[in-house]
This record gives structure tokens, sequence and C-alpha cells, in this order.
């Protein structure tokens, strides 16, 4: 079995870390403006055993840098005003694998 937990990310706070099961799936993202915060909704597995993981996300801001290494998970839309906040996990670099994608707009 399986189910869909959600995360409380604070929008002040670019670095997050979650424990998380092996498996699981991050499947939507939104922001909460009463709370400033984004919600993710992840989807883990229910059975039992399952080893946990640290996964470590960063809020980035469209037009901002990111390092090639890290992987794309999900963006979430302001509703009222024109930007965005992408959902990046923070991973380590393979070899020399230290450049930067993008540049401030």
């Amino acid at each position: 079995m399986k189910t869909v937990r959600e995360f409380h990310l604070d929008l002040d706070q670019p670095m997050h870390s979650l424990q998380l099961p092996e498996g699981f799936v991050c499947v939507n993202a939104a922001f909460d403006l009463v709370r400033r915060q984004l919600d993710l909704w992840v989807e883990v597995p229910l059975r039992p055993g399952v080893p946990e993981q640290a996964y470590r996300l960063k809020l980035v801001a469209s037009g901002q840098p990111v390092p090639l290494h890290y992987q794309y998970v999900t963006s979430a839309l302001h509703p009222f005003e024109c930007r965005a906040v992408h959902l990046y996990e923070v991973t380590e670099p393979k070899g020399e694998q230290v450049a930067v994608l993008g540049c401030a707009a």
C-alpha cells in the first residue's frame, strides 16, 4: 500500500531536509499564502521496514542559478503574482560537475 503525505516548507528558508522512505515520489507543490509556506505532497510506500533516506530540497526563484548536479523536482506558481518557486533535490556532484545552470535575470 501507499499514501500521500503533506510537508510544509518555509518560503523564507531556502534549504529543507526531509526523512522519506525509499521509493517516494513528489507529486505536487502549491503556495499556502496564509501561512507563507510551500506545501509539498509526497507519495510514500506504507510497507513496514522500508528504510528511510535523507532528502534535501532547495527552493529556487525563477531566473536564479542552480548547480548542474541538482535535480529538478517540481514548481509552484504564485496565484496572485507573476512568479514561481522551483524545488530542486540537492545532490552531490559527480566527477567535475560543478558548473551552474542559468544565470540571474
